[in-house]
C-alpha cells in the first residue's frame, strides 16, 4: 500500500471516529496528500543516501586495491632492477671540462708534427705550448672541482704519449738536431705502454667483451695512477723537444763559438739525462703495484 493510501485510510477512520463521539471535525484531503508525498519524498531521499555510501565504500575499496598493487608492483619491481644493476657495469659521466681540454691536446698532436716535418715553427710552437700548458690546467681543475673521471685517468697520459710520439717522430725524420737513440728509447717506451693497455684493457673490460663495449670509455675498467718519475720524465721530454724546435733558430744568431760549443754540450748531455730518465719511468711501472688498477663492478 502506498503512502496516499495509508493517509486516506487513516483520515477516514479519523472521520468516523469524530461523528462516534459527536464531535464533526472537517477532514482536509489536500492535507493527507501533502503530506503523503513528503513522506515518500523522505523515503527516496533515504534510498538514495544509502546507495551513495555504498558507492562511495567500493570507490574506497577500489583505491585500496589498486593502492596495494602498486606498491607490490614496485617491491617487484626493485626485486628485479637490483640483481640487473648489479650485473650491467656502471657507466660514468665522462663529459667534463678536463676531459675535453685533454681531447684539444690529442687533437693538436698532429698539428705540431704536421708543422714540424714542413718546417713552420712560427705554427707549430704555439700548438706545442698550449698542449703543455692543458696538461697541466686539466689537472688541476679536474682536483680542485672534484672532476676526475675514470676515463681523464686513461686519456691525459695517452695525450701526452701522442704528442711526444708525434713531435719525436717528426723531429727525427726533419732536419732538426734530434739524437736517433733519444728518439728509439722514447718511441720504444711509448709503444710498449700502448700495447700493454690494449691488452689490459681487454681483460679488465667487465663481460661481454664486444667491440662497441671495449671502445665505450663511460665503461671504466681499470684506472690508470702515472708514476712520479714518469711524470717528472713526461717533463723532461717536453722541454728537451721545445729546446729542439728552437736550436736551429738560435743557433745562426750567437756569434761566440765558445757559447754555441757550451749550448751544444750541454743539449748533449741534457739529451742523455732525458733518454736515462725514459728508461726509468718505463720500468717504473713493471715495478709498482698501483700504477694500475683494475675497477671493481658492484
Amino acid at each position: 500500500m502506498n503512502g496516499l493510501g495509508v493517509w486516506a485510510k487513516l483520515g477516514v477512520t479519523s472521520l468516523r471516529f469524530g461523528k462516534s463521539q459527536l464531535a464533526p471535525r472537517t477532514f482536509n484531503l489536500n492535507l493527507f496528500v501533502k503530506a503523503s508525498q513528503s513522506f515518500n519524498r523522505g523515503l527516496t531521499t533515504s534510498s538514495i543516501t544509502q546507495n551513495s555510501h555504498n558507492i562511495s565504500s567500493k570507490v574506497v575499496s577500489s583505491k585500496l586495491k589498486a593502492k596495494e598493487l602498486i606498491n607490490k608492483s614496485k617491491d617487484l619491481q626493485s626485486k628485479i632492477s637490483a640483481p640487473i644493476k648489479n650485473i650491467l657495469p656502471k657507466h660514468e659521466n665522462i663529459y667534463t671540462l678536463p676531459n675535453f681540454l685533454t681531447l684539444t691536446r690529442i687533437a693538436a698532436a698532429p698539428l705540431i708534427g704536421y708543422f714540424i716535418v714542413k718546417q713552420q715553427i712560427s705554427f707549430a710552437l704555439p700548438f706545442f705550448i698550449y698542449s703543455c700548458i692543458t696538461d697541466f690546467v686539466d689537472g688541476y681543475i679536474a682536483r680542485k672541482y672534484n672532476l676526475k673521471t675514470i676515463v681523464g685517468s686513461i686519456i691525459d697520459p695517452m695525450a701526452d704519449k701522442l704528442l711526444m710520439i708525434i713531435t719525436t717522430t717528426s723531429l727525427a725524420i726533419s732536419n732538426y738536431d734530434f739524437p736517433m737513440y733519444l728518439a728509439v728509447l722514447i718511441l720504444g717506451k711509448d709503444i710498449l705502454m700502448g700495447i700493454s693497455a690494449i691488452f689490459i684493457r681487454y681483460k679488465s673490460l667487465p663481460p661481454p667483451k664486444t667491440f662497441m663495449r671495449y671502445w665505450d670509455f663511460s665503461i671504466p675498467s681499470v684506472k690508470v695512477f702515472p708514476t712520479t718519475i714518469s711524470k717528472y720524465n713526461t717533463a723532461f721530454q717536453m722541454v728537451y723537444v721545445v729546446l729542439a724546435i728552437f736550436k736551429p733558430v738560435v743557433e745562426p744568431t750567437i756569434g761566440d763559438v765558445d757559447t754555441l760549443s757550451l749550448m751544444n754540450m750541454l743539449f748533449e748531455y741534457y739529451g742523455y739525462f732525458v733518454g736515462f730518465t725514459t728508461v726509468l719511468g718505463g720500468s717504473s711501472y713493471l715495478f709498482s703495484k698501483n700504477a694500475v688498477k683494475w675497477v671493481k663492478q658492484n
